[in-house]
Order: C-alpha cells, then structure tokens, then sequence
C-alpha cells in the first residue's frame, strides 16, 4: 500500500524529470537518434476491448520491454507487476485487487530473436528431464507455480503447476466462515509470506486454524 500511494504521487513528478549521472535532470519518455524507446517511459493505455484504462511504466531497451513493470489503474491501485525480457513476459509476475495481492505466478519468455525456442521440462513421475522445442511466437507461456490468494482475507485458495502452459497439477484450498473470520483479523500475516505450500501434495481440503 505504501508503494501505491508513493507510485501515485510521483508519476506527475516521474514523467518530467528524473535524475541522471550525466545530468541534474534527465527527461523520461526519451527516444534515441534511430527512433528507438530508451530507458523509464511512462505509458498511459486507452480502454480497449474490454480492459479498463490504466498507467504503466519501466524500461525500454531499444523499444523492448525491459525489467519490471507496474501496472496501475485510474483510481491509483496497483494492479501488476510483470517482468519482461526483450518485450516478453519472463519471470514472476504479481496481480492485486485494491493493493491485495490476488495471484503470485511464472512465466519463461520464448526468445523472438530465433523460430523455436527450448524449454526444459521435468517428467513428474520419474523427474526426467527433457528439453521441450516451442514457437517462439508465442511469446511466453506459463511455466512453474502459480498460486491465487483471497482478495479480502489473503488466504491461499489455489496451486497450479505449469510446464510450458500445460496444467500438470492443481490443488484448491477452502476455507470456513471461522477461516475467514481469522484472517480479516490478521490481514498483515499473509499465509503466503508465511508459509511453503507443497507443490505436489495430493488433493485435499485444509483449514488453516489447524
């Protein structure tokens, strides 16, 4: 929440001047001598095709995507944060609803400088290992866990495992009314900061008051 309200207040600040080794004040939004986006940009995203508006910024390397991402909507929430590498989604990725975190999840980015790109990929059963070809036009695709938290208690809800967008596991978490209660008490002690979630544990229903 603080870095909401610190993103909020200093996009006006951020889209003017930022500081820079060569100079006291460095314009963002820049573009090199071929016309290239290079370093902080601050993008505003129109409505389009039933996504709602909102304020992104991070880096480019020559028009590429670049390291972390924010995503934030009108009201000033942050609602993502994305990694990308050479402007594909690459590495863990964070969503929020009202500054709650909702989905902690992995992506491997397929690399556009080549036709196909090799994945490793992991037998469940027997562990074997095996490289995977895939298109590299498709971007990224899902590849480790994912796990979805409950947007007012915090509480884990789901854990997807991923190998190349292919589900391979899930496990879902209910909880009680007593469950609920308990956390919207202790919504600073997310469980998951504290707690490991096992990724291959059989299906099963939990409580976290035991």
């Amino acid at each position: 929440m603080i870095f909401v309200a610190l993103a909020g207040i200093s996009l006006e600040a951020m889209a003017q001047t930022m500081p820079d080794k060569k100079s006291s004040k460095t314009k963002i939004n820049q573009k090199d001598a071929k016309g290239h986006k290079q370093g902080m940009w601050l993008n505003n995203v129109k409505e389009t095709r039933g996504e709602r508006a909102y304020t992104e910024f991070g880096t480019y390397y020559n028009s590429l995507k670049s390291g972390l991402w924010y995503k934030i909507n009108s009201v000033g929430d942050l609602v993502a944060i994305e990694n990308y590498k050479k402007d594909v989604l690459d590495g863990e990725v964070k969503y929020f609803v009202k500054g709650q975190v909702t989905c902690i999840g992995l992506y491997r980015g397929l690399n556009p400088d080549v036709a196909i790109d090799t994945i490793m990929v992991v037998e469940p059963v027997t562990g074997e290992e095996t490289l995977v070809a895939v298109e590299a036009d498709r971007g990224s695709v899902k590849h480790g866990t994912w796990r979805f938290y409950d947007e007012l208690t915090g509480a884990i809800t789901k854990v997807e495992e991923y190998q190349v967008d292919s589900l391979i596991y899930e496990e879902y978490f209910t909880m009680s009314k007593q469950d609920s209660a308990y956390y919207e008490q202790r919504n600073k002690n997310l469980p998951h900061m504290k707690k490991s979630v096992p990724a291959k544990a059989a299906r099963k229903q939990h409580s976290y008051l035991n």
